[in-house]
């Protein structure tokens, strides 16, 4: 199965936003988390058990990530959900030792045996491919082996992993060499400083594309949290993305895992996706460029404007997947990177009409971000293979 995942969430009624998405074709599956889905029902949380069941009910993939990495980073401690699975044994939290890490992959594939689902082993977040901490992931991966040989395996580094050169991929080829039949991938973020995409850093992304295009030559691989972005890692290799509507949800947000000091409701920003520009912009945004042009606004979103968040929602992952499929039809490397080649170029320019007509509405830094930074990255990989 490939195609678009959403991401777990702990906002009320998660599970019917999810199966809705999945019957209506907007999206394939879910990820779930141990941080936000617990073993046991709580008020306003079903269980594990009863959320997996209600995505296999509408077909939907299920994969169940306990996050591990996410766990062991310095401040996580929004473990109200995740305790409940009990995932280390005698010897403690770490995969620094031979004990921990059999222990606690003993203890997740159990939890994933009993849900149904694949056995996808946990790692570490990385931030060398050269450090004591890459070494601890490759044992924990070879554990993983050698208790269930068709384990899927994770890695997780951060810009600077991704940007180690000829270190990055003699780390993949070890990697590679375990002969994992899916490979879950994350980019993760020492912090997060608003919704939209980062990708200033080409040399990062552009060796994350060269480590998924390696994976995918013998593995499914899915990016996970990427959701626009990873529409890259389509045309690199990656077969599917992780996405969703919050912004912990389409980028690694390391404050998701921590408690707030202040508790009190907030009312998220509404955006609106642009089909068109490839881009999830202000719903004020959108309305400005309603405004200015309807028909023209109903091209570039792909269709009319959502008339609520659920609707949003929904027209997002719609899109996502229309995307997706239109890659992922493409079996050539070559032609993927020339069909996304041809979108970000066609975004530009749409980009460029909207900010001379409307600037005090979309802005020079929205074309950066959405356009400007993801087009670079695929340049650089493309040139650096060739393409």
């Amino acid at each position: 199965m490939s195609g678009v995942l959403i991401h777990d969430g702990r906002r009320t009624g998660h599970l019917g936003w999810c199966e809705r998405a999945i019957a209506s074709g907007a999206a394939d599956g879910v990820f779930m988390s141990a941080f936000s889905t617990p073993r046991v029902a709580a008020p306003r949380s079903p269980s594990a058990e009863l959320f997996a069941d209600g995505i296999r009910k509408v077909n939907g993939e299920v994969i169940f990530d306990v996050e591990t990495h996410a766990k062991l980073l310095s401040g996580s401690n929004k473990t109200e959900h995740y305790d409940t699975w009990e995932l280390w044994g005698p010897a403690g939290e770490g995969l620094d030792s031979p004990n921990r890490q059999l222990q606690h992959l003993e203890r997740v594939f159990q939890r994933q045996v009993g849900l149904g689902v694949p056995r996808l082993a946990p790692t570490i977040a990385l931030d060398s491919p050269g450090s004591m901490e890459a070494g601890y992931a490759l044992q924990t991966a070879a554990v993983a082996r050698g208790l269930f040989g068709e384990a899927w395996q994770s890695i997780v580094g951060n810009r600077t992993f991704w940007r180690s050169g000829f270190l990055l991929d003699e780390h993949i080829g070890k990697l590679v060499a375990l002969e994992s039949p899916v490979w879950v991938v994350t980019v993760s973020n020492d912090m997060v400083m608003g919704p939209a995409p980062d990708l200033a850093d080409t040399e990062a992304f552009s060796g994350l594309l060269r480590s998924v295009h390696s994976l995918s030559e013998r593995s499914r691989v899915i990016l996970t949290r990427s959701d626009f972005s990873g529409l890259l890692g389509v045309a690199a290799g990656a077969d599917s993305i992780g996405a969703g509507w919050d912004r912990a949800m389409r980028t690694f947000d390391p404050l998701s895992y921590h408690r707030a000091s202040d508790a009190g409701i907030r009312i998220p920003a509404s955006y609106v996706t642009q089909d068109a520009l490839l881009a999830v912009l202000r719903r004020d945004t959108a309305d400005a460029i309603e405004r200015l042009d309807p028909t023209l606004a109903t091209s570039l979103r792909g269709g009319g404007m959502p008339p609520s968040e659920g609707a949003e929602r929904e027209h997002h992952l719609a899109s996502l997947s229309r995307r997706l499929n239109s890659l992922s039809g493409l079996s050539a490397r070559a032609d993927r990177i020339q069909m996304l080649r041809d979108s970000y170029s066609a975004a530009a320019h749409a980009f460029d009409d909207l900010i001379a007509r409307i600037p005090g509405s979309v802005k020079a830094a929205d074309k950066t971000t959405w356009n400007g930074q993801q087009s670079a990255v695929l340049e650089s990989y493309a040139t650096a293979e060739g393409l």
